[in-house]
């Protein structure tokens, strides 16, 4: 009897023991006993869109020493220049010890990292290798990637322009984009012919169209409203100029605006409370102006009024309706230009000195 109590008293121990061992496996955290390097083919890389599929930079590390066999997992993160990686940009390696990265890869990741296209920025670039959640990963020592990355033009679902401005031609016409593939559109158009007429079409061809069917009577001076539907009259507009189309295809409405642009804000000469206008360059598609601007904010507006405005939440270079003021960071003459040229979800601007 007395065994029995004595065994059952080491049962007991020896449970214990075991379930505080599982409690403190749940709480150790192992470290690595080696060190992992980073290197870069090189620093910096042109960054052309034409050469987009180019392999341009090869990150390559030393393989990961944790002190015993194990899977490793690589993983290359970025981060702006001097950031946390708090909430890096990764790419998986998987087991390699080493990755190419192309011209529109490394294109993305700045752009993701907010640099402005055409403006040069930098990354903090590193490699992370990991064994698993109970041991603390490797970081390596960073290194930096600098280059300038360009607008990359995105494809929305989209309806067609075609009219006497252009040809007729729905192939080759401008277009109205839906950022949100919700059936409404936005773009703007120059319409350069002195009475302009024209058509949306679903597709660029004329498979399918949509003209108007009521005009609603004007109440804003340079703005039509109405209803349009399938195979409707020709719209018709009452001046040439570079007007913004909003098309819902789901309502079946239409706003079509005579804009003229300008630039306001407290960098400007006229501070907010005087514009200063743009020119169109139809060559181009874009408005421009060269201008003394102030270390400070400035806006994008059409018509003298703020009903529609530009500014940039990012900021990246490309303007969102009625967006955050776009700051200049040093005082000097600078060419503005805006282009809204190739529909919504690809406007862009650029702040030049």
């Amino acid at each position: 009897m007395k065994n029995f109590t004595k065994l059952a008293g080491l049962g007991l121990v020896a449970t214990l023991f075991l379930a505080s061992c599982d409690k403190d496996e749940d709480r150790a955290v192992l470290k690595p006993d080696g060190n992992l390097s980073l290197t870069a083919s090189a620093a910096t890389a042109p960054l052309v869109q034409t050469s987009a599929s180019t392999k341009a930079v090869t990150y390559s590390w030393s393989p990961a020493s944790f002190g015993y066999q194990a899977a490793v997992k690589y993983t290359l993160q970025f981060d702006k220049k001097g950031g946390t990686f708090a909430s890096p940009i990764e790419v998986d390696a998987g087991s390699a010890t080493s990755v190419s990265l192309t011209v529109a890869e490394l294109n993305s990741i700045l752009l993701r990292l907010k640099v402005s296209p055409g403006a040069t920025g930098s990354a903090d670039v590193r490699v992370a290798a990991s064994v698993g959640a109970a041991v603390a990963p490797m970081i390596s020592p960073v290194t930096t990637f600098t280059g300038t990355p360009y607008l990359v033009f995105i494809q929305y679902p989209s309806v067609y322009v075609p009219g006497n401005y252009q040809g007729w031609a729905p192939d080759k016409a401008p277009f109205l984009a839906s950022v949100a593939n919700d059936k409404t559109y936005e773009g703007f158009v120059n319409f350069s012919d002195p009475s302009p007429e024209f058509k949306i079409t679903p597709a660029p061809n004329w498979d399918n169209d949509f003209g108007a069917a009521v005009v609603d009577p004007a109440t804003t001076p340079g703005t039509q409203t109405g209803t349009l539907k399938a195979k409707g009259d020709n719209f018709k507009l009452p001046a040439a100029g570079y007007y913004r189309l909003n098309v819902d295809l789901n309502s079946l409405k239409y706003t079509f605006t005579k804009t003229t642009w300008a630039v306001i804000g407290a960098a400007t000469p006229g501070g907010w409370d005087n514009e200063t206008p743009m020119t169109f360059d139809a060559t181009k598609q874009v408005w421009k102006v060269t201008l003394a601007l102030k270390a400070d904010e400035l806006k994008f507006r059409a018509n003298n009024a703020w009903d529609i405005n530009l500014g940039d939440n990012e900021p990246d270079g490309q303007p969102d309706n009625g967006g955050k003021n776009i700051k200049v960071a040093v005082a000097g003459t600078y060419t503005v230009t805006l282009d809204l040229s190739k529909g919504a979800g690809n406007y862009s601007y650029s702040i030049e000195k």
